[in-house]
């Protein structure tokens, strides 16, 4: 009985520890650089030449991926691509760590490291407190909120929107 728990105790452990960790995703190449999907989505497509997808698994930083999907922009050296701390610590004064950041008011959630930014795109970054907003001022955490904003064509207009009192008159400042 005693081997029979052995043999079982190593096969389920061998079954569970000794498997590859497999995304389902597929990695995303940009001018052969590893990047994440949200870089791409942040992307203007005018900037891209040609895109070309392998559907073959790979493993790419001891990560496995289930495809490929390499990008190769129309001149390379254009980008000048921030993290997500960069940006922090260039657009912003705030030292602490405790951040939530945004792009174009979508919060991000996942990959903090692996976001890049290309500083071309950066229209403005805005600093929020927790405590401006009403249903998070009774908790106890309290942490700036960073709000990145695009050259988005709905950022671009909204800029030269003016507001007065609440209702929002067209013009240009």
């Amino acid at each position: 009985m005693k081997i029979f728990l052995t043999i079982h105790l190593l096969f389920t452990t061998s079954l569970f520890y000794a498997q590859d960790i497999k995304s389902n995703e597929a990695a995303y190449l940009l001018d052969s650089n590893l990047v994440s999907q949200i870089t791409l989505k942040h992307l203007v497509s005018d900037e891209i030449e040609s895109v070309n997808i392998k559907k073959n698994d790979t493993i790419i930083n001891d990560k496995h991926f289930s495809g490929v999907v390499s990008i190769t922009s129309k001149n390379p050296h254009k980008f000048d691509f921030l993290n997500l701390e960069q940006i922090k610590s260039e657009f912003t004064t705030i030292k602490k760590s405790d951040v939530v950041f945004m792009i174009n008011g979508e919060i991000i959630k996942d990959n903090l490291n692996s976001v890049l930014l290309d500083r071309n795109y950066i229209l403005k970054v805005e600093v929020i407190n927790s405590q401006d907003f009403y249903k998070l001022r009774e908790t106890s955490t309290k942490h700036e909120i960073i709000n990145i904003l695009g050259r988005t064509k709905e950022n671009l207009d909204n800029k030269n929107k003016i507001i007065l009192k609440g209702h929002e008159s067209i013009g240009i400042k």
